[in-house]
């Protein structure tokens, strides 16, 4: 932590020395100083109560554990009640006793079925509730890419998930307001989607009521790719809005500044509740909050020191929030609007028609452009413009909305009448973004940014903002105006464009190949002389390996389309995430698809090569001899050839090796005893023995991996690509002994997940995902003698 804390230092001293420059009172300008070590402190703390928390968690994984808990939420989805529980304690089963646990996580999700038990009637907020079962530990990202399930519950004060077998209550009486809430959030849901056609009623849902689950998934994915996804949560816009409604209807009752205040922000603060005050809900409910009380004292209300305040406030209560994408978007755009749109519509000239509408948009998009490459690793460069086309409709969505739930209380008519304004509005948005998707470069894949462009992009950012601000007060001092809006404004769309190229992805140097963490399958990615190659891609164990593990990890590493795809044999833990890129991915593109020869009559094979055909990959068959070149990389089929006759699927197993340099890998799908001898047999010693990194066959099992192949290949470096608690048993232990008998290091996926190997064509260098600061460097000195 005390090198991390030179960053805040330099930031700070920097601020003093400008402060002093300009002549601020010293307590002032040390302050920032103070806080930044403050936040240090309390963010050292957090780290250090999540560590003994994960220590705790893991003494009460695998055992029938008991939760006693005070209920804070309740939700329902598809027969399956989640309850959050917080004040926990909990035991666990020891030899036929409960042994207490000293463990006091801040918060719990209990899973438990409607029919098991107590119904969702029965239960309410507030209740005191004991709960047994299994302990489920949230995931966490094993592959590059991947949703961190266990950083973003965390950072939400939630530790793990209990599915409950049984429930008892202990306490049965209830918080009668925030039951009454949560009523009146169900009473509202309810009228939704009984007067609104289900698509606009789930929008409805998530704008108004702050519940996602109704949302489709296509819709999701429609508003994200084009950037309007912030549409879809109770954001600062839903919060302004009504609040601001909340405010004139009450001073339009005769209430006056004082009355008017408070009434708006006791409704905010019980709106926020209701909506389930989440980060960005509680950054706008206390920048609300402020506005009135600034209203009622009649002091200006300064839009900075109100973020920066509930951004303090978030802050400490859980310093990992801030490193959500989510919260840093929501307070980005707030610091953009708030800092940088007044700079820009300065420029661009106040009483410039839409100069206000401009620059904001602008600026949130330019300051949340790098903050959506690092979280999300691709932007829509057409966002921009559909924000302003889509964002001042939205107060007619929420109008709807809130009438369905008003009028529908009277009458059905009344709301489904209410729900025709959103409704068109809705489709409207539907039209913006099919027509914005099927434009070229509709989305650009970037990757996650590192260190060094996030650091160009905000030279770039500060270069231009000063550049600006300087022609402005030019302008001023000569009492002259630039009539040129056309020319500025292309000035600002020719840097959004140079930003985007900007955080496009850095190429890659040498040899770049990882071993993937699909659970009980394989996936290998291989990225050299400007090529990407997959071999293998599925999973039996993740049944959704292609769209949470496989997808995302190409475009965090700033992959749009894989030139060479291999698919060793048919066997779904091979091919499924294949077949998922080639049938449901648009964003992906893969051009060639090199299927395995003596699988071309394998239904498995065939509907591969046919999904391959419709997305414009070129489909070929591989086979022993076929060799590949792309620069100094070279790829070799081994086996088998058109004259072997496989006996199963696995032997069908394409045998790939690669060249790069000094680094020879060996890739062996799910051959088996028998095919490594007929390998053997056909005098390929010299390639073989020449191999030293060898993707281990089989995913570990007993039955390959025999002593006269290893002997034959003897390689230095062995990968394994299993599951994680994989039915099979792999590794078998019997292969883990072969490896250790001929001083083989192995790396397992099951254990450290994604696996890394770089190497300039000399040195060999691995590195594991999981625990990533375990760098196993350079491998200079385990050369084959």
């Amino acid at each position: 932590m005390t090198s991390w804390l030179f960053i805040p230092a330099m930031i700070a001293a920097g601020m003093i020395f400008c402060g002093c420059r300009r002549g601020r009172n010293p307590l002032w300008v040390f302050l920032p100083l103070v806080f930044f070590y403050l936040g240090s402190a309390r963010a050292g703390l957090e780290i250090d109560q999540l560590r003994e928390r994960d220590i705790r968690l893991l003494e009460i994984t695998g055992y029938y554990t008991e939760v006693q808990g005070s209920i804070s939420s309740i939700a329902e989805e598809k027969g399956v009640v989640s309850l959050t529980l917080k004040n926990n304690r909990i035991r666990k089963m020891m030899k036929w006793k409960w042994e207490d646990v000293l463990y006091e996580p801040p918060g719990i999700m209990v899973s438990l079925k409607e029919c098991e038990g107590n119904s969702l009637k029965s239960l309410g907020i507030g209740q005191i509730v004991a709960v047994r079962g299994e302990v489920q530990p949230f995931s966490q990202a094993r592959n590059p890419g991947e949703f961190d399930f266990k950083s973003y519950y965390q950072s939400l004060g939630v530790d793990f998930t209990l599915f409950a077998e049984e429930i008892d209550i202990v306490k049965v009486g209830k918080s009668p307001l925030l039951e009454s809430l949560r009523k009146l959030k169900v009473y509202g849901k309810a009228l939704l989607y009984r007067d609104a056609i289900e698509t606009d009623a789930g929008i409805f849902t998530a704008a108004v009521l702050g519940d996602k689950m109704g949302i489709s998934r296509d819709i999701k994915d429609l508003y994200q790719k084009n950037g309007i996804a912030h549409l879809l949560a109770i954001s600062g816009l839903h919060m302004s809005f009504i609040g601001l409604s909340f405010y004139k209807l009450i001073k339009k009752a005769g209430a006056g500044f004082w009355g008017a205040g408070l009434f708006s922000m006791v409704l905010l603060i019980l709106y926020g509740i209701l909506t389930g005050a989440g980060p960005s809900v509680v950054r706008a409910g206390v920048m609300m909050c402020l506005g009135f009380y600034a209203a009622c004292l009649g002091r200006t209300y300064d839009l900075l020191s109100a973020a920066s305040l509930s951004l303090f406030f978030l802050g400490f209560q859980s310093p990992s929030l801030l490193m959500q994408g989510g919260v840093q978007l929501s307070f980005g755009a707030v610091f953009a609007i708030g800092a940088i749109a007044p700079v820009i519509q300065g420029w661009l000239g106040k009483d410039r028609l839409f100069s206000g509408s401009i620059s904001a948009c602008f600026a949130v998009q330019m300051i949340t452009l790098p903050v959506t490459a690092f979280h999300f690793y691709q932007v829509p460069p057409y966002g921009l413009i559909l924000n302003l086309l889509v964002i001042p409709l939205m107060g007619g969505v929420l109008c709807s909305g809130l009438g369905v739930i008003a009028f529908g209380s009277l009458s059905p008519v009344l709301g489904t009448a209410a729900a025709g304004t959103g409704h068109y509005i809705l489709s409207l948005y539907e039209i913006l973004l099919n027509i914005a998707g099927k434009m070229p470069g509709s989305s650009i894949i970037l990757g996650r940014p590192g260190i060094r462009r996030l650091v160009a992009y905000g030279f770039l950012l500060t270069g231009c903002i000063f550049i600006m601000k300087l022609f402005s007060r030019v302008e001023k001092e000569a009492e002259k105006k630039n009539n040129d809006t056309v020319g500025k404004l292309l000035f600002l769309t020719g840097f959004y464009i140079l930003s985007i190229f900007l955080l496009l992805p850095e190429p890659v140097k040498g040899l770049d190949a990882w071993f993937l963490d699909v659970g009980q399958g394989d996936g290998i990615l291989l990225r050299a002389e400007g090529a990407c190659m997959l071999i293998d891609g599925g999973s039996s164990s993740e049944k959704s390996l292609g769209e949470y593990t496989l997808s995302p990890c190409l475009k965090s590493l700033g992959v749009s389309v894989i030139d060479y795809a291999f698919v060793s044999h048919g066997d779904l833990d091979h091919l499924s995430g294949v077949k998922y890129l080639l049938e449901s991915c648009e964003d992906i593109q893969i051009k060639n698809l090199y299927l395995p020869y003596h699988g071309r009559d394998e239904e498995m094979i065939q509907s591969l090569a046919a999904l391959g055909k419709n997305r414009g990959a070129c489909v070929q068959y591989l086979t022993g001899g076929d060799v590949m070149k792309i620069g100094k990389l070279v790829i070799t089929c081994l086996y088998p050839g058109k004259d072997d006759i496989p006996t199963d699927v696995n032997g069908e197993s394409q045998v790939l090796k690669m060249d790069y340099g000094e680094c020879h890998m060996l890739f062996t799908g799910d051959m088996g005893e028998r095919e490594e001898q007929l390998l053997l047999e056909k005098k390929k010693d010299q390639l073989l023995s020449e191999v030293n990194v060898l993707k281990t066959a089989h995913h570990g099992s007993k039955y390959s991996s025999s002593e006269s192949f290893l002997d034959a290949v003897s390689p230095v470096w062995a990968v394994i690509s299993y599951g994680q608690g994989n039915s099979y048993g792999h590794p078998h232990e019997e292969v883990l002994e072969r490896f250790n008998e001929r001083n083989v290091s192995v790396f397992g996926t099951g254990m450290n997940g994604a696996v890394r190997l770089e190497t300039d064509g000399t040195r060999i260098r691995f590195s594991t995902f999981v625990d990533g600061t375990r760098n196993h460097g350079y491998n200079v000195k385990k050369e084959k003698e």
